[in-house]
């Protein structure tokens, strides 16, 4: 660590190769979605500042809330990776299910500040939920997920595929 300060102090300097450091996202950021998958919205190691929006729908008819679960990791389920937040956003429009359209949008500011927003897009209500880094996982612990990942990539793929599954 006190190399990578010393290179971006001199970087900042003036007086530096011209090496600059990024900071990213160390493991990917997903919410859970039907059946308990882990969808990503934004992918490991994706450069700092970062925003996406992806737009999800219900699972069940007539659903007037929808509870938002993010989790850290690279593992096809949910519950296989950290959770990090969760909120429920109440509310919404309840007609059929697969009807509402929910943009749910992961903002993270260059301090690694995360704020997970939903919105109806039929009535514009929104919610959202800030996360701080305040458990941050050590290098240690990133390197595991990452090997956990690779070791159950084979099951996790036919998990998530009974999981695509029409009924």
């Amino acid at each position: 660590m006190a190399q990578g300060v010393a290179i971006q102090a001199d970087t900042l300097s003036g007086t530096g190769t011209g090496l600059l450091l990024l900071d990213v996202i160390p493991l990917s950021l997903s919410i859970e979605t039907a059946g308990g998958v882990a969808t990503r919205v934004v992918e490991r190691n994706t450069t700092l500042p970062v925003r996406y929006s992806q737009v999800f729908t219900t699972k069940s008819m007539f659903q007037k809330s929808v509870k938002i679960h993010v989790v850290q990791g690279e593992r096809a389920m949910a519950r296989d990776n950290k959770p990090i937040g969760n909120f429920v956003m109440k509310g919404i429009k309840k007609p059929p299910k697969g009807i509402p359209q929910i943009e749910v949008t992961f903002d993270i500011d260059t301090n690694g500040i995360l704020k997970v927003s939903a919105k109806d897009l039929a009535t514009g209500k929104e919610q959202s939920i800030t996360i701080e880094d305040t458990d941050k996982m050590s290098d240690a612990d990133i390197d595991a997920a990452i090997r956990s990942a690779e070791k159950y990539s084979a099951q996790d793929r036919i998990r998530n595929e009974a999981m695509q599954m029409p009924p």
